[in-house]
């Protein structure tokens, strides 16, 4: 698949997840090329509404060209709502060592999450344990690399057995709270490539996640959003995701 924008991947994103009717009569077309069709009958008012509003982890849609809004819904052991299942925390799961267990409660959080008409659940979180007071251990599986990789191949294959999207997160290097959007990690090549990143690599080349959330706070001066070779080059060229 082409390079595509940013706009055209959530249309994409949009077609897949929800089925939405193309207004391309031509079934044989390749996605880029309904993309592309949807992208030219879009008005600039509404790419930029696509890309600037995010209401309650909502993206809206385009009703007029049949493109359906994209629920995000939190919830790396449970959908966050009031009427979901409520599992054990991430790390208290992985601290069973049991693969089966996160393939179970990722397929059940993703019956949840169509019962809900939820298309994506922002998780799992493969961040590593570093700091015992991180704000988001509970939600992370451990601080062994190849563990959390474990746990986080198994709850993404789990989850997108029924179809709903993941979204691993935070990549990468964001393993403490404090000045958590702001802290500039610092860190030499070896350390992140064998401690902080095969989580990641794993649940890219293996699972497939259908989005990726970058981490807020800064790696070597350049903020996660940001960082050419985090995103670029090893995320995109060197592991494939496309």
């Amino acid at each position: 698949m082409k390079t595509l924008s940013f706009i055209s991947v959530l249309i994409v994103f949009a077609s897949i997840l929800s089925s939405c009717t193309q207004t391309n009569s031509n079934s044989n077309s390749t996605i880029d090329e309904r993309v592309e069709d949807l992208m030219n009958q879009m008005t600039w008012e509404e790419k930029v509404t696509i890309l600037s509003r995010s209401d309650d982890l909502k993206v809206p849609g385009v009703e007029r060209l049949g493109i359906p809004e994209i629920r995000f819904v939190n919830g790396p052991h449970g959908l966050h709502n009031d009427t979901a299942t409520c599992f054990p925390a991430a790390v208290a799961m992985a601290a069973s060592f049991d693969k089966q267990l996160l393939k179970d409660v990722g397929r059940v959080i993703g019956e949840e999450a169509l019962a809900t008409k939820s298309h994506v659940l922002v998780a799992p979180t493969v961040n590593l344990h570093r700091i015992p007071i991180a704000g988001r251990n509970f939600e992370s599986y451990s601080e062994d690399p190849y563990l959390s990789a474990r746990m986080g191949v198994n709850f993404i294959d789990g989850v997108q057995s029924k179809k709903v999207g993941t979204s691993l997160k935070h990549y990468a290097l964001n393993n403490q709270e404090w000045e958590r959007y702001s802290v500039n990690v610092k860190i030499d090549e070896r350390t992140m490539h064998e401690i902080y990143l095969p989580a990641f690599k794993a649940a890219v080349l293996e699972s497939d996640p259908y989005t990726i959330m970058s981490s807020y706070n800064r790696i070597n001066d350049t903020y996660g959003s940001q960082h050419t070779y985090l995103l670029k080059e090893i995320l995109r060229e060197k592991w494939g995701y496309d």
